[in-house]
């Protein structure tokens, strides 16, 4: 069997096509649709993953991303639930990718010295409302490094990226990859 169909196997082909179609649910954590996410985000190419990730940052509603990072928006916080170290984790991806993206672009600043209303640009220093102003400032104004950094939270600490990501922007990530799985099975059966 190749990956395609172990992949298939594993999820089903029903899944994969209501998660492409973005018939999700992704309001629990513990939701058997976050397995299979992570199934199709363990066998893809990590190049790929930046890509459909990116364009998750891209598609996603700024205003409801805002809205799901920022403590107390909305009534929710899901970044001041996680512990003091998954929280440096993700400030510490997102600013690196950040002030490797002004590196590569030869700025003479970094696009972390953008961000509005932050407190301090020591990830090891951020709390819930710094790291929630990095990231919806980068999936706002950096979709690409949204998407590097997406790539490395999923693959490095999984457990993590509804956190990180929010419902919405899941549902539009596991959609994509699951499309990009059944196009790619499709023309593995031609």
């Amino acid at each position: 069997m190749g990956i395609l169909q172990d992949i298939a196997a594993s999820i089903g082909n029903q899944d994969l096509q209501r998660l492409s179609d973005g018939d999700a649910n992704f309001d629990n954590t513990n939701s058997p649709d976050i397995g299979r996410l992570q199934q199709m985000i363990k066998n893809i190419d990590p190049e790929k993953l930046q890509q459909i990730f990116a364009s998750t940052a891209a598609e996603t509603d700024p205003q409801e991303y805002s809205d799901h990072v920022t403590p107390g928006a909305g009534g929710t916080n899901p970044l001041g639930g996680l512990s003091a170290a998954a929280l440096g984790s993700l400030a510490t991806i997102l600013v690196s990718h950040l002030r490797n993206a002004g590196a590569s672009r030869g700025a003479s600043g970094s696009p972390i010295d953008q961000v509005p209303d932050l407190q301090t640009k020591d990830p090891k220093q951020m709390d819930a409302d710094d790291v929630a102003a990095v990231a919806t400032y980068t999936q706002q104004n950096h979709p690409e490094v949204f998407g590097q950094a997406a790539t490395q939270v999923a693959q490095q600490q999984p457990a993590l990226l509804h956190s990180f990501l929010g419902k919405a922007a899941l549902a539009i990530g596991a959609a994509a990859l699951a499309s990009h799985y059944i196009k790619m099975d499709k023309r593995a059966a031609k």
